[in-house]
């Protein structure tokens, strides 16, 4: 596969993906999603896979704010199939 054939992945689908793997709502992913892509899009060179480091950034932070400080067995990273 070429570059040129690459597709830019489905963001709403990342999005609703994410809040149903978390048990959040999509308007609180979405919300997240945008912020931190705007954030990691700033000082990113290569923005092909930023939606990686995205969806790993929302559902760390997600996974913070459902433990209480000092937990321990948070659950793996589920991968998103889109």
């Amino acid at each position: 596969m070429s570059v040129l054939e690459i597709k830019p992945p489905d963001q709403q689908r990342l999005i609703e993906c994410l809040a149903e793997q978390c048990h959040e709502p999509v308007d609180k992913v979405a919300l997240l999603y945008e912020q931190e892509r705007l954030e990691l899009a700033k000082t990113a060179r290569i923005t092909q896979f930023l939606h990686v480091f995205v969806t790993r950034n929302v559902r760390e932070i997600l996974r913070k704010q459902r433990l209480p400080c000092g937990s321990a067995g948070a659950e793996p990273d589920a991968v998103i199939r889109v």
